[in-house]
């Protein structure tokens, strides 16, 4: 309910201040941005695999190599 401020002519009724509302932060911050191009990543699987494709394709594809870029790789062929 509104309060009322006494004047010489009457009451009037005056609204009371509202506190702005703090702006929330996030709690996660984002993942830099990988300096590894798709080409630099696919040539460094082939290295560490030994050349063969099916191992870099487990390399590349899998559960921990999509957590740390923050994306899912999916190879076609």
């Amino acid at each position: 309910m509104a309060k009322t401020a006494t004047r010489k002519r009457g009451s009037v009724q005056r609204q009371g201040r509202r506190t702005m509302p703090t702006p929330r932060r996030s709690t996660h911050r984002r993942a830099a941005p990988a300096l590894l191009t798709l080409g630099d990543l696919i040539a460094a699987a082939y290295d560490t695999a030994g050349g063969e494709s099916f191992e870099v394709l487990k390399l590349v594809t899998s559960q921990q190599m999509t957590r740390a870029l923050g994306r899912r790789i999916v190879l076609e062929g």
